[in-house]
């Protein structure tokens, strides 16, 4: 295999696995609309880092971050709804990433940011995704009797002694991290999409929460390596492709789920 290809899947596969890994946290902590609003203030990091003569990625690592925790913030001590915090930091990100955008004057192709490109992908983004990837898993299993409290009774998590707030500002700051990078491959627009898509799919299917992780898991490395073959051998956008492969195999599974064709045995499991 060429090396430029490899370090292409190899980012690929670490970008799927976190992906589908916290598509199971975002989609049973309902944290959808944020990683709307996280993917969209990526654009905005960038801009911001284009504007001053900064490393994009750092700019946008840390801008990404700082959304995450002000939605979060302003969630708990505003005493806004999520939909409302979210559509406020939304719209002002969006409008500092354009004009930003605008007054640095940068000639640069903007639409692969979102809409994603291989292209961007490097070594050392790969070196970052295995250190997120690391950190991730190690958090995850330390904590994941708390996380599991924490995404079906948050109210109880905090009446039980559960460090609510560590729990939920670290899953954000890792959740901002990922979506940083994961825009480099399938776009600011789509990444949000793959943030779901995989737990979902399984979860028509599956309902234990250790089959539902590895299952979304699972799904999300496949629907990236899809995506990947088909932009490569048709010559079509690759991000778009690997939420379309995610999007038919959600059909598909929501079909077996309607007519109960493995469910039962799945279930009794």
């Amino acid at each position: 295999m060429d090396s430029y290809l490899f370090q292409i899947v190899l980012g690929a596969i670490l970008i799927s696995l976190l992906l589908g890994i916290y598509s199971f946290v975002v989609y049973f902590f309902r944290l959808a609309f944020l990683s709307i609003a996280v993917s969209h203030a990526v654009l905005a990091g960038l801009a911001i880092g284009i504007f001053f003569h900064i490393d994009p990625t750092l700019t946008a690592l840390l801008f990404s971050l700082l959304v995450g925790w002000l939605i979060a913030f302003v969630r708990k001590k505003a005493g806004l709804t999520e939909d409302a915090s979210i559509g406020i930091v939304l719209a002002l990100s969006m409008a500092v990433g354009i004009i930003l955008i605008y007054l640095s004057g940068y000639q640069g192709n903007i639409f692969s940011y979102l809409f994603g490109s291989l292209l961007t992908l490097s070594w050392k983004d790969i070196v970052s995704l295995l250190f997120l990837l690391l950190v991730s898993v190690i958090f995850i299993a330390r904590h994941w009797e708390q996380i599991l409290f924490l995404c079906f009774d948050e109210e109880t998590a905090y009446s039980s002694g559960i460090n609510v707030n560590f729990l939920y500002y670290t899953i954000i700051a890792l959740l901002s991290f990922l979506i940083t990078y994961s825009t480099k491959l399938i776009g600011v627009i789509l990444t949000h999409a793959m943030l779901v898509i995989p737990a979902a799919t399984v979860y028509q299917i599956f309902w234990h929460y250790k089959l539902l992780l590895a299952g979304s898991t699972l799904l999300s490395i496949f629907s990236t390596l899809a995506g990947l073959a088909l932009s490569y051998f048709y010559d079509l956008p690759t991000g778009p492709l690997i939420v379309t492969v995610g999007g038919i195999l959600f059909l598909l599974f929501w079909v077996l789920k309607i007519f109960k064709i493995p469910s039962k045995v799945f279930r009794n499991k």
